[in-house]
């Protein structure tokens, strides 16, 4: 057995420090550590403490504890872990222990005196709690082995396997030694030993071993089963064997063989942090490249969700969100699958592009639609990020199944979760902390957000939901953080995201605005057709032609070049737009440096003509049908048996479904129909819901039942006046006045006001006030509840309720 796992056998559990030990390191420190305290653990001002001992009691207690361990790093714990188990605070010991320098220990250490978790006694009662019955995976310390108090402790687990692989090969070359040459040599080999003094085990006492080496050190044998391995170690001394009060046979590996087992060590590998180094770097020009070009994708997409909601917006499901149906609709429409569809689905909501109809029913574009859409490309993205960034939705659950089993839908109170938003910065601030251009995979974010909060785990899934956002938006491009990308981040860290009106901040959104606008590559105004009916844009098309192209074709693949192809729908939908067909054609030629292929100008004049040839006025809904041939063929369409059509007179159809849903099914089964408003006016793309509602858009309504909050956050003077009312309460606790049998620590205060409800007797209390005056009641205790006490002043005739940290003292009458 080695010098350190000796040593580390000798270690034992330390006694952890009590409240009054607490409270009186608190009382010794400055009032500036005071303060950096209470700003580290929020949750120790609201509400604040009455004295240092009431502070010390919160900050003590398992609750308070769990909430500071939360935020602190896989090496942190890992050393607090080790305090809690062997009572040691010597970094020189503790690094080599758990595999870390004695300079990080000696850092991690500091942290954890700084957040009151340990003191110079030991650590606080909380963390001892927190951390288990089993720190490190170690059995607690306890007296030396019933029945082999002397048994000698087993050689490291590494050894042992050694040994039993040095003595299975053995054996097997004395086989073949046996079979090629018998003689001497045979007995030579059987007897040969193959490492000194080096018990063989069993294959099945080394599988336990290997199970509760690293913790945890207790195992359970079922009823019934079997442990053959077990035996031989309860026979050595290496392995206890126990029954619970349920006859239930347990076994437990104590704490010195576990040691010396791991050969010294408290850890199996080191608590370190997944390298960045290893991160491969990409080209900034790539990462801009690439980001950019996502970032212009994702507002065409918002922009084409926003069209076709204005034609048939999303109707709600009675039980919120909006249905599979809707969503496959507006998937085909953007040319998307169902996932994607509802990120930019939530994406616009978020945004507060879309609203809810009068009815409630229905969502639609809001009324900041025709402002967006006048907007530039970097204006129009900026908006998008910043919401994204603020959001607390998760888009990647839709279809899924929640905690009472219904489906998440898209837009659904279901999608609202508080660990997105949370998951959404944690991740922004990781990637902003790595090199410039380092490439990140979901598992490498999934293992470093990991390590640096191991008591919040995130589910992978969700890591990897949040990675394709960022790819979607522009906030990474190949993996990597964009300029843009940082600026968020950067805001995210420093929390000025929202202004104080809750809104976007304007400055933040001027940043993101440069930022995307410097990553774009130079617009290009050059559009080459092809008689294929196909074109190409050799880069990124400018604005007015990039609009021109995504109502009159349809795109085929983005890159650095942009390929399109006409057809009868993309042509139609053209004209929809409000293009007649000579328009369309000298739109298109403004671009091209030769006159358009024959076959395209003949496509534009083809759909032309059968373009109007029905149109749709929605009252639910009439259709105006001037060639009876085309009426007759409707009324006999199977296909269009779902829209209830009838004809009330000649060219005149009625429909049961809306004008949105028959313009659909109109299209889908070959025909070329236009909206039109009462007046019988041509409604353009995008109207449909203005006409509809005959007014403006709806307001912009968000998602979800998550209301943003902004953390009070407490200035220098606010922290001073707390920590002098500290000092004043831990006076007046320790006032002579106070009489020497009366209870003054919270868990004593709080077993007398108990006692005293059950007998109905009357306490003496001593309450320290906010401005930490003291005053003294008599009362009588009418209900102890979390955290407060409810009293009868029988002085007074009232009653009143006290927090129980205000509580200086509390005796019987």
């Amino acid at each position: 057995m080695s010098n350190e796992a000796a040593w580390w056998c000798a270690a034992s559990a330390p006694v952890p420090a009590t409240v009054e030990d607490l409270a009186a390191g608190l009382t010794a420190l400055p009032d500036r550590e005071i303060a950096d305290l209470l700003l580290a653990r929020p949750d120790l001002l609201a509400p604040p403490s009455s004295s240092f001992t009431m502070l010390a009691a919160r900050a003590g207690a398992r609750p308070s504890v769990e909430t500071a361990l939360a935020d602190l790093n896989a090496a942190v714990l890992a050393v607090a872990e080790a305090v809690v188990a062997t009572g040691v605070q010597d970094p020189g010991l503790l690094g080599p222990a758990l595999l870390l320098s004695s300079d990080d220990v000696a850092a991690h250490l500091a942290t954890l005196r700084r957040l009151a978790l340990v003191l110079d006694s030991g650590p606080v009662a909380g963390l001892v709690e927190a951390v288990g019955p089993h720190p490190l995976g170690l059995a607690p310390a306890a007296a030396p082995q019933e029945g082999r108090p002397d048994a000698p402790p087993p050689p490291s687990l590494q050894t042992l396997h050694a040994t039993a692989r040095s003595a299975a090969s053995q054996h097997a070359n004395s086989q073949r030694a046996a079979a090629e040459r018998p003689g001497p040599q045979q007995a030579a080999a059987r007897d040969a030993t193959p490492l000194e003094d080096t018990p063989v085990l069993s294959p099945a006492a080394l599988a336990v071993l290997d199970a509760l080496t690293w913790g945890p050190p207790t195992g359970t044998l079922r009823e019934g089963g079997q442990a053959p391995g077990a035996a031989s170690l309860v026979e050595r001394g290496w392995l206890e064997r126990t029954q619970d009060e349920s006859g239930t046979t347990r076994f437990l590996l104590p704490r010195r063989v576990a040691l010396a087992l791991r050969g010294g060590r408290l850890l199996r590998r080191p608590p370190t942090a997944p390298d960045p180094a290893a991160l491969p770097i990409q080209d900034p020009a790539t990462t801009a490249d690439q980001s950019s070009r996502a970032a212009e994708e994702a507002v065409r997409l918002v922009a084409a969700l926003v069209d076709e909601w204005g034609r048939e917006g999303g109707p709600i499901l009675r039980t919120g969100g909006v249905g599979v149906r809707a969503l496959a609709r507006t998937a085909d429409a953007l040319g998307l699958e169902g996932a994607p569809a509802a990120r930019v689905i939530e994406l616009a909501a978020g945004a507060g592009l879309l609203g809810l109809d009068d009815a409630g029913a229905t969502w639609v574009p809001s009324t900041q639609v025709p402002l967006w859409r006048t907007a530039t490309l970097p204006e129009r993205w900026a908006p998008l990020a910043v919401a994204w960034a603020c959001s607390a939705r998760a888009p990647w659950l839709v279809g899924t199944r929640g905690e009472d089993g219904a489906l998440r839908a898209v837009l659904g109170d279901g999608l609202e979760t508080a660990r997105a938003g949370s998951l959404r910065r944690r991740i922004l601030l990781l990637l902003d902390s790595l090199p410039e251009g380092a490439v990140v995979t979901p598992t490498w974010v999934y293992e470093a957000l990991t390590w640096a909060r191991p008591r919040r785990p995130v589910l992978d899934g969700d890591v990897t939901g949040v990675l394709d956002e960022t790819e979607f938006l522009g906030i990474t491009g190949g993996g990597a953080l964009s300029r843009a990308g940082r600026l968020l981040a950067r805001s995210v860290r420093h929390e000025t995201l929202l202004s104080s009106d809750g809104e976007a901040d304007p400055r933040l959104l001027g940043a993101l605005e440069r930022a995307l606008e410097e990553d774009l590559a130079a617009p290009v105004g050059l559009l080459l057709v092809q008689s294929d009916l196909t074109a190409v844009v050799p880069g990124r098309p400018e604005p007015d032609l990039a609009a021109l192209l995504d109502k009159a074709a349809t795109v085929e693949s983005r890159g650095s070049a942009l390929a399109v192809r006409f057809t009868d729908e993309s042509v139609r939908a053209a004209l929809d737009s409000g293009w007649s067909a000579v328009e369309l054609r000298q739109a298109l030629e403004r671009w091209t440096p030769t006159p358009l292929p024959s076959a395209l100008t003949t496509l534009i004049e083809d759909v032309a003509r059968h373009h109007g040839a029905v149109r749709v006025r929605e009252v639910a809904s009439v259709l105006r049908v001037p060639d009876p041939a085309t009426a007759a063929g409707l009324l006999a369409e199977a296909r269009l048996k779902g829209l209830g059509l009838d004809e009330v007179a000649p060219g005149v159809l009625l429909a049961t479904a809306p004008a949105g849903q028959v313009l659909r099914e109109l299209r889908a089964a070959g025909l070329s129909p236009v909206l039109e408003d009462t007046s019988g006016r041509l409604l353009l793309a995008g109207d449909a819901v203005t006409a509809r509602r005959g007014g403006p858009g709806v307001e912009p309504v968000r998602p979800g039942a998550v209301t943003a909050t902004r953390r009070h956050r407490h200035s220098a003077r606010e922290l001073a006046v707390l920590v002098g009312r500290l000092r004043a309460g831990e006076r007046a606790r320790r006032d002579p006045a106070v009489p020497a049998g009366a209870a003054t620590d919270p868990v004593h205060a709080l077993a007398v006001m108990r006692q005293a409800q059950s007998s109905r007797s009357r306490l003496r209390l001593r309450l320290a006030g906010p401005d930490g005056v003291v005053q003294e009641r008599r009362v009588r205790v009418l209900a102890v509840e979390a955290g407060r006490v409810r009293l009868a002043d029988v002085e007074r005739e009232t009653e009143l309720t006290v927090a129980v940290h205000r509580v200086v003292s509390v005796e019987e009458e």
